[in-house]
């Protein structure tokens, strides 16, 4: 099927600003242009990408091996041939911005739609998700809305510490932790979420132990459990990395301090709960960010929803790179790395054969599969900006 991608990890930030012609910030918007081709591992045979650079054509012809798939960079002669389009997330910037390709609004959501996508990726979803999931006899870590300040203060005067967060934010921005920062600089922060955004959400922060996520796949037949994410993120909530492993291999992480069964409940309830939550406003892959943390008591247990993202994430590129491209035996990891602009790798240029684009001191080894078994190889092309990397343990 001729399917349309493209990258715009910027999305949640143009949700909470919510105009067509939104200009990402600067780092957004340098991730967007470096990492363009990393759609390439989640898009299927015959489709199109949003490129960034003259290099992407010849860059997609050389991991063709590796994908197995023959997917092309698109250009405006071909617009008539997209039958979907596939953006990393939905908004009223990436419509926009497709519509100039010159991809027709009947193949994209509705302004409705796009508009219920909007409030869906709000943080209270995650208010709703849990006291459902509470409905179901499942413990969960319940986030509060608070729309003023005033409450903020009576909440943060129990002296334990708190995350409080926008209703929309990316990858860290928006998130404040009570024990880092001024009291008085929070409650500013704070009291401009409010009137910007109309409330924050304020949670306990848990002695985290493993930050992960359940995929799900969101079509007219419900949602429907696709696996496992197991990430890292940096100390200020900025996405790091994956684990690249089976989905057992991950399971058996979290295993480790909760009992199987407390995934397999939640998993059958967020089923239910996201199929009927959704409903035909949205079509594609869905991630709940979950953790597994430490109580007070010494026991282990699991916050089951920390966010909704009613999008593609970093944890679908994982877990198609663990079925596709490393062996089912193997486990590697997916990390993100900030080269900035100092960085001596401004060409550009594609590199040729299977050892394109790797650092010199891991050379990628395949099988006779083309499945990477030893090494580490980039994701996107060259660049001096980002790097985006699967590296076999």
């Amino acid at each position: 099927m001729n399917n349309l991608w493209i990258f715009n990890p910027d999305n949640d930030i143009a949700l909470g600003n919510n105009l067509s012609n939104f200009t990402p910030p600067r780092n957004a918007r340098l991730l967007r242009e470096a990492g363009a081709m990393l759609m390439a591992w989640i898009a299927g045979q015959g489709d199109y990408i949003v490129g960034s650079s003259s290099a992407d054509a010849a860059w997609l012809e050389t991991v063709t091996p590796l994908s197995g798939k023959n997917i092309r960079v698109f250009t405006p002669d071909v617009a008539e041939r997209i039958e979907a389009a596939r953006p990393w997330g939905w908004s009223r910037a990436i419509a926009d911005n497709l519509s100039r390709l010159g991809i027709p609004r009947s193949i994209m959501p509705d302004d409705g739609q796009i508009q219920r996508i909007r409030e869906l990726s709000h943080r209270h979803s995650s208010v709703i998700i849990n006291q459902q999931l509470e409905s179901y006899g499942i413990e969960v870590s319940m986030p509060i809305e608070v729309t003023d300040v005033a409450t903020l203060e009576k909440l943060l005067r129990d002296g334990s510490g708190h995350v409080i967060k926008s209703p929309w934010s990316s990858s860290g921005r928006g998130v404040i932790y009570s024990d880092r920062m001024n009291h008085d600089r929070i409650l500013d922060l704070s009291r401009g979420i409010i009137r910007n955004q109309g409330c924050i959400l304020v949670e306990p922060k848990l002695d985290k132990l493993i930050d992960f996520a359940m995929l799900f796949d969101i079509s007219e037949a419900g949602a429907k459990y696709i696996g496992l994410s197991v990430f890292s993120t940096l100390p200020g909530g900025n996405y790091a990395g994956n684990i690249i492993a089976s989905e057992n291999h991950l399971n058996s992480l979290i295993n480790r301090y909760v009992d199987a069964s407390v995934l397999e409940k939640t998993r059958s309830a967020l089923e239910v709960i996201l199929t009927e939550l959704i409903g035909d406003n949205y079509t594609g892959v869905c991630g709940i960010d979950m953790m597994v943390y430490a109580d007070i008591s010494g026991g282990y247990r699991i916050a089951p929803c920390v966010e909704l993202n009613l999008r593609n994430t970093m944890g679908y590129v994982s877990h198609r790179l663990a079925r596709d491209i490393i062996p089912p035996e193997l486990t590697g990891s997916m990390t993100v790395t900030y080269i900035g602009s100092n960085h001596d790798n401004s060409s550009g240029n594609a590199q040729s054969g299977k050892a394109q684009s790797c650092d010199a001191q891991s050379t990628p080894i395949f099988d006779n599969q083309n499945r990477l078994i030893s090494g580490s190889l980039s994701l996107i092309p060259p660049n001096n900006q980002f790097d985006i990397r699967l590296s076999v343990d």
